[in-house]
C-alpha cells in the first residue's frame, strides 16, 4: 500500500478514535470529575462548550496523525529490514506487523487528543487533573505501546515506553523534592501526566521528548507571567500546569520533526 494512501488511513482512523473518545468524556464529566461542585463549574458553561470541546480534540488528532513520521518513525529502516527477515521466514507476518504499529499509533493519538481539551480545561478551572481520565490514558499508552513494542515491526515503541517511564521518574522526583523543601513545584496529577506527555511525544522522533519540555517550559513562563500581570504581583501566582504540559507536548512533537 502506498505511504500516502496508508497516511490517510491513520489519519481518519485517529480523527474516528478522538470522536468517540470526546463523545463518551463529554457525556461522563459528573463520573470522571467526580465532585458536584467542581462539575457544576466545568459544565456551566453548557451544551455549546462541549461542542467546541469535543471539535477541539478532532482538531488536535487530524493535525498530529497529519504530522505523524509514518514513512521514518514507524516504518523506518530498522523496521523494514526486520519486516524483510520476516518476509522470507514467515510470509504475511510483515504486513501484520505494521498493522500493529499503525493501529497503536491512532489509538494512542486519537485517545490522547480527543481527551486533551477536557484535561486542560478542567484543570484551568478547579486546577485538578482527574485521575478518572488520567489513568485511563496511561493504561491506553502503555498497553498500546507494550503490545506493539511485541507485535510491530517498530523499535519507536519500547524508546516510547522508556522515555515515559524516565520522564515520570523524574517528575516524581520534582515533585517529592517541591515536598521536602516547602516550595511550589508541580502536583501529582503532572507527575502522571508526564508518562502520557512523553510516550507521546516519543512517536514522532527519538529526541522529540527534549523539544516538547523547552516548548512546556516557555508556555508555563508566559502563562505565569500573564497571571502575574493580571494579578499585579509576582509572589503566590499559582497557574495550572497541565495545560502547559499538554499543549507543550503537541507543539513539541510537531516541531521535533523539523528542528532536529
Amino acid at each position: 500500500m502506498e505511504t500516502g494512501v496508508l497516511h490517510g488511513m491513520i489519519i481518519g482512523l485517529t480523527v474516528l478514535i478522538a470522536l468517540a473518545t470526546g463523545l463518551v468524556v463529554s457525556r461522563t464529566a459528573g463520573a470522571w470529575i467526580a465532585d458536584s461542585a467542581q462539575t457544576a463549574v466545568f459544565e456551566r458553561a453548557g451544551a455549546a462548550a462541549r461542542v467546541r470541546t469535543v471539535v477541539t480534540g478532532i482538531v488536535i488528532a487530524a493535525v498530529a496523525a497529519w504530522f505523524l513520521p509514518v514513512d521514518t518513525v514507524l516504518s523506518g529502516a530498522a523496521g523494514r529490514a526486520e519486516a524483510a527477515y520476516q518476509s522470507a521466514a514467515v510470509g504475511a507476518v510483515p504486513a501484520v506487523s505494521e498493522s500493529v504499529d499503525h493501529l497503536a499509533a491512532a489509538l494512542i493519538l486519537g485517545s490522547v487528543a480527543g481527551v486533551t481539551p477536557f484535561l486542560i480545561r478542567v484543570d484551568v478551572l478547579v486546577h485538578r487533573l482527574p485521575d478518572r481520565l488520567v489513568y485511563p490514558l496511561i493504561g491506553i499508552c502503555f498497553a498500546a505501546a507494550a503490545l506493539a513494542s511485541f507485535l510491530g515491526s517498530s523499535l519507536v515503541w519500547s524508546s516510547a515506553l522508556i522515555i515515559g517511564t524516565v520522564a515520570t521518574l523524574a517528575f516524581a522526583a520534582i515533585h517529592l523534592l517541591g515536598r521536602v523543601l516547602g516550595a511550589r513545584t508541580m502536583g501529582l496529577g503532572d507527575v502522571k501526566l508526564a508518562f502520557i506527555v512523553f510516550s507521546t511525544s516519543a512517536l514522532y522522533h527519538p529526541w522529540a521528548a527534549a523539544v516538547v519540555l523547552v516548548v512546556m517550559m516557555v508556555i508555563a513562563g508566559v502563562w505565569a507571567l500573564i497571571g502575574a500581570v493580571r494579578a499585579r504581583r509576582l509572589h503566590g501566582v499559582n497557574i495550572a500546569f497541565g495545560p502547559a504540559m499538554l499543549s507543550g507536548m503537541w507543539l513539541g512533537s510537531v516541531l521535533a520533526r523539523f528542528v532536529l
